[in-house]
């Protein structure tokens, strides 16, 4: 299992954060393996391609009643704070994967242009999203149908942060307050950038 570090944003970047937002560092970087994704349009998205810019992921379902929502609402609001602090082509792209291809295949990429124009929603086969949450530390569960067919999906609300080099960096983590998470983005990449520059 990957080791993460546990780092109040507050206690790594200055103060006033601590008991609003947590970011969680890894205490290594993780590479992604090479992983496609899809949406019903027939349009591919690789972890390849996630590479020369920040990339913000959670994993979710379109029929999720809350957390979906909640997190891409807020994370929408986010990224614009986030574009005031840093340069226009730092400023962090979105992608929304579905682990329930089998109820959202159909209609996935539609769910994200929701919250944002450029956001990005995709799902893909059962192998390569588990593949993505096992590398990424997430979990999702599937649990047992009621009587008419209908499931719920347990999922973690946390969002993975891909650098530009297209490695996992840290996690963000709820409840994603717009301007303490753009706070935490814009740090992450000062600190990315001095590690580069080492």
């Amino acid at each position: 299992m990957i080791r993460f570090a546990l780092l109040v944003v507050a206690l790594a970047f200055g103060s006033g954060a601590q008991a609003q937002v947590q970011g969680v560092l890894l205490d290594k970087p993780v590479a992604l393996p090479a992983l496609s994704f899809y949406d019903e349009n027939s349009q591919t998205y690789e972890t390849a391609d996630l590479t020369d810019q920040w990339t913000l992921i959670m994993i979710g379902f379109l029929t999720c009643p809350d957390v979906c929502p909640f997190t891409l609402g807020n994370l929408e609001a986010a990224v614009a704070e986030t574009g005031m602090r840093v340069r226009p082509d730092n400023v962090p792209k979105v992608w929304f994967l579905s682990v329930d291809p089998d109820r959202d295949a159909e209609y996935v990429s539609e769910y994200g242009p929701f919250f944002h124009p450029d956001f990005r929603s995709m799902t893909g086969t059962r192998e390569n999203i588990d593949t993505f949450v096992e590398v990424s530390d997430g979990y999702y569960r599937l649990m047992p149908p009621d009587a008419d067919g209908f499931y719920d999906v347990q999922h973690t609300s946390a969002v993975s942060v891909i650098a530009p080099d297209g490695t996992l960096r840290a996690k963000l983590q709820p409840p994603f307050d717009p301007g303490l998470t753009a706070e935490f983005l814009s740090r992450l990449q000062i600190s990315y950038r001095k590690e580069l520059s080492q």
